[in-house]
């Protein structure tokens, strides 16, 4: 298939990675990539095709959320650009049409392929304005929001500012019982289960403020105590239901469903095999997907680059079934007790916390994180020491399987069983890589674990421990037959758990403490609106004008925000939130 003569604009943004991997593809073809819509002006617009992202293009080859589209692509004005489109008669495809030239090597365009850039009368869209300007969504509070990804790599979050704010809190028990009786009110069961379905296409997609709003509604609905009998209502009475969600949810009630919500589960099905894998985000799912990859076995023969990379995806890969089965609270403090009597023969100063869904009083969690901190030790740099040795130690002791993260001291001590994962995954040129480490110094350790037997027959002993907040539980996605020749997989019951060290200064402990515990949603409330009062809150403390105020005492903080303690509990559901939509 040859491509001269062709240019392609990728839109709205052709500078993701997935982007950029298709746009090597065309250019091996011979194809020219256009840098923005104004520069095709310098080829034959005929020869010019627009390849627009999958997730702006509905079931019926509509162009959708054109205001996100609009802003991503930097258009000063949609109407203008397609007003140019149509004049300059060029075609416009989704991306993923480029997996249909490479399989049959043919370059082809079919008419019923073609996106209708102009909005029909009628359109129902997934977009999520919730009634704010788009100007309004967008604002962003530089918060120093830091989150783990899948391969445990530092990341920003992008913080949306809310209309109203919340100036102190009153919260009911009655708020985050354990239990909550979704069957009584037949019309909200209903609508909670089509935002649930929202709320894992986005997250599978990787659109992760479209998720959080429909999250946000889906609890709303949660913990509305009467039938809800029309979208209006639901956008009058509840919280964070704007105008957007109010007119899906009358389309809910009318007819029983949301047309073209299940049009693409087999895709959400597809993505979130992959995405479920640990060191597999949503980027390479999709692009994973575009090339048609159907297994792990199938993309390590033909894309091998992506594990040498990332190796840690081979133990993401060899522990999937493991990583994805949830564990008891029981088995979460057992854990911690493991590695508490392993640091006390280390360091007996050194104390350690569980964070995360087990402090917020998850029934069931699905990974372990554990707050490393030493009375009055500020210097990190001997935290992670601390950390690292215990490491050696657990993985000595058999307690540790894995490691995802490595130090020059790890990788002498692993670098053979990355190898020995390379070999039985049948993956060439890893040998060309000259380390395996990422930092000699490292202050967050990521790692696969599992309990002695001892302390197994204790969890048997062990009263069962409920916790405050009870998770659904969702049907667990298997590891294909096709990719079991790489399964490490317990065939015991006594499952490789997924173990995650951070460290935190003595000084800055009660910020570490509201940010390891969560949730992401209440971290994101809680710094928004000390950003509104003049503050800035981050994982290190509380600051006004670049000065810390305090960074110790978890209560001082709430209280210099003039907010009453939320015990973290009640940081599950949203009910500290003020109306956003």
């Amino acid at each position: 298939m040859s491509l001269n003569g062709r240019s392609f604009i990728f839109l709205p943004n052709p500078r993701t990675s997935s982007n950029k991997f298709l746009q090597d593809i065309l250019k091996k073809k011979g194809a020219t990539i256009v840098s923005s819509f104004e520069d095709r002006l310098q080829f034959n617009s005929k020869k010019v095709i627009i390849l627009i992202d999958d997730s702006f293009v509905d079931s019926q080859m509509h162009l959708t959320q054109r205001d996100i589209f609009k802003r991503e692509a930097g258009l000063n004005d949609i109407d203008d650009f397609l007003t140019k489109i149509e004049e300059s008669n060029i075609q416009c495809l989704k991306i993923s049409y480029i997996t249909k030239w490479v399989e049959s090597e043919k370059f082809t365009i079919e008419k019923d392929y073609l996106i209708k850039m102009r909005p029909s009368i009628i359109t129902i869209s997934d977009d999520t304005d919730d009634g704010q300007s788009y100007n309004d969504k967008d604002s962003e509070v530089s918060t120093d929001v830091e989150g783990k990804g899948n391969n445990g790599s530092k990341s920003e979050e992008r913080l949306e500012t809310p209309q109203t704010s919340v100036h102190s809190l009153k919260l009911d028990e009655r708020t985050t019982s354990l239990v909550t009786n979704k069957t009584m009110y037949k019309n909200n069961e209903l609508i909670i289960t089509a935002l649930k379905k929202l709320t894992k296409k986005c997250e599978i997609k990787g659109e992760r403020f479209r998720a959080r709003s429909y999250k946000l509604a889906k609890q709303s609905l949660e913990n509305c105590d009467f039938d809800v009998r029309s979208g209006e209502e639901a956008h009058i009475k509840l919280k964070n239901i704007g105008p957007s969600i109010a007119k899906k949810i009358q389309v809910i009630l009318d007819t029983g469903g949301l047309p073209g919500l299940n049009d693409s589960m087999g895709l959400e099905d597809k993505l979130k095999y992959f995405k479920n894998c640990y060191g597999i985000g949503p980027e390479i799912a999709k692009r994973w997907n575009l090339l048609n990859f159907e297994s792990f076995y199938i993309a390590a023969k033909k894309n091998p680059e992506e594990f040498i990379s990332d190796w840690s995806v081979l133990f993401g890969w060899s522990y999937y079934d493991d990583w994805v089965h949830k564990m008891s609270r029981n088995e979460c403090f057992a854990h911690l007790k493991k590695v508490q009597n392993t640091l006390r023969e280390i360091d007996p100063e050194c104390k350690v916390e569980l964070q995360g869904s087990y402090n917020r009083g998850y029934s069931k969690c699905g990974d372990i994180d554990l707050l490393f901190f030493k009375p009055f030790c500020n210097d990190t740099t001997e935290l992670a020491k601390i950390m690292e040795t215990l490491c050696v130690k657990l993985y000595k002791e058999g307690y540790i399987h894995c490691f995802l993260q490595l130090t020059p001291t790890l990788e002498k001590l692993f670098a053979n069983k990355i190898v020995e994962r390379f070999r039985t995954a049948r993956i060439v040129g890893y040998g060309e890589r000259k380390r395996w480490y990422s930092s000699e110094i490292i202050k967050k350790f990521f790692m696969g674990v599992k309990l002695p037997a001892k302390y197994l027959k204790k969890l048997e002993d062990m009263k069962n421990d409920e916790g405050t907040f009870l998770i659904e539980e969702e049907e667990e996605t298997k590891l294909k037959q096709i990719d079991q020749y790489m399964s490490l997989n317990s065939s015991d019951g006594n499952y490789c758990r997924r173990l995650d060290f951070f460290c935190c200064k003595w000084d800055e402990l009660g910020a570490g403490r509201i940010h390891y515990t969560g949730s992401k949603e209440f971290n994101r409330w809680i710094r928004i609106l000390a950003a509104q009062k003049g503050f800035k809150l981050t994982q290190h403390g509380l600051f006004r004008n670049n000065t810390l105020l305090e960074g110790f005492d978890e209560r001082k903080i709430f209280d210099l925000l003039n907010l009453d303690y939320v015990e973290p509990k009640y940081r599950n559901n949203i009910p500290w939130a003020g109306r956003t939509g």
